[in-house]
Formats: C-alpha cells, sequence, structure tokens
C-alpha cells in the first residue's frame, strides 16, 4: 500500500473512532436516562400495585439499560485507546467535517425521516389530512433513495411502489394489522 492510500486510510479509520466516541458518550448517557425511567416504573408498580420489583415492569427495561451502559463504557474506552478526542466537534473542525463528509445527506435523511414519522404520519400536523400509509411510505423511500442515488429513477420510482404496497399488504392483509 503507498503512503496516500495509509494515511487516507488512518483518516477514515480516526473518523470513526471519533464517532464511536460520540456515540458511546450519548448512548451512555441516553441509557442512565432509560434506567432512571425503568426504576420509576417499577416503582410506581410496587406502589400501585403491591408488586415485586423484578416482576414490576420496567425491571426488564432496567437490565436493558444496564446492558446498554456497559456497551457504552466499552465503546467509550475503546475508542479513546485508539486516539479518539471530542476535539473535532469544536466548530471550525465541525464545519470542516461537514463539508468533506456526506453529512449533508445523513442530515437530509433525518429531515425525511422527521417528516415520515412526524409530520406526515397518519394525519398531517395541525390539520385533519389523511395521507395513507402507502403513499407516505412510497413517498419517504422515493426521497431517500434519490438522495443516495440508488439507482436509476425509474428503478427507484418501481422499488418503492412494490415495497410500500408489499408491507402494506402483508400487514393488513395476512398479518391483520392495521398501519396508520
Amino acid at each position: 500500500m503507498d503512503t496516500s492510500t495509509k494515511e487516507q486510510t488512518t483518516k477514515v479509520y480516526m473518523k470513526a473512532r471519533e464517532r464511536d466516541l460520540l456515540f458511546g458518550i450519548v448512548l451512555g448517557i441516553s441509557s442512565i436516562a432509560l434506567c432512571i425511567y425503568a426504576h420509576k416504573i417499577s416503582t410506581d408498580a410496587i406502589r400501585i400495585m403491591d408488586a415485586q420489583y423484578f416482576t414490576a415492569p420496567g425491571f426488564f427495561l432496567l437490565a436493558i439499560g444496564i446492558g446498554l451502559i456497559l456497551m457504552s463504557i466499552y465503546l467509550v474506552i475503546h475508542s479513546i485507546k485508539r486516539g479518539a478526542t471530542l476535539g473535532w466537534l469544536l466548530p471550525k473542525r465541525l464545519i470542516a467535517r461537514f463539508r468533506e463528509d456526506k453529512a449533508s445527506q445523513t442530515i437530509l435523511v433525518f429531515f425525511y425521516l422527521y417528516l415520515y414519522m412526524v409530520v406526515f404520519w397518519d394525519t398531517i400536523m395541525f390539520t385533519k389530512i389523511r395521507i395513507p400509509f402507502w403513499l407516505n411510505t412510497m413517498v419517504f423511500m422515493n426521497l431517500v433513495m434519490f438522495t443516495f442515488r440508488v439507482t436509476k429513477p425509474k428503478n427507484i420510482i418501481l422499488i418503492s411502489i412494490i415495497t410500500s404496497f408489499s408491507v402494506f399488504f402483508v400487514f393488513k392483509y395476512l398479518i391483520g394489522v392495521p398501519l396508520p
């Protein structure tokens, strides 16, 4: 491997470690919040139903939260050992990183997901306009696939139509679960 390829590989590897560090921290904080919520559910159930702590509804969530905390600790330690820092989150570096990475595509996809799950789910917010599940899903899939230029436009439209109608058909008619 030549020097420039090795440097690029090292740079990509380091970016992944830095993202792992940030994700590990966010996962740890979120998992702590999950544990607090699970404990509250359990104590409320104990108070209301005279249940035991390990049979209360929050106990399983607490176990999951503890597992996630342990995984986040491992991820943070592993990332730091590999040289990851949070220095890339400083404003100048972050802006440069957004420009060189495909961050704009990621942000755009999260925006699409927000539209899909919040704005157009069941009814459009602040209106009584109802969007069918199959249409909402088809539009979402089209937007994501066009953003990443997955294939030819004709194929993208065909894939999204087939997938959204298949999911709708399977859930509504075969499984019997109504979709919004």
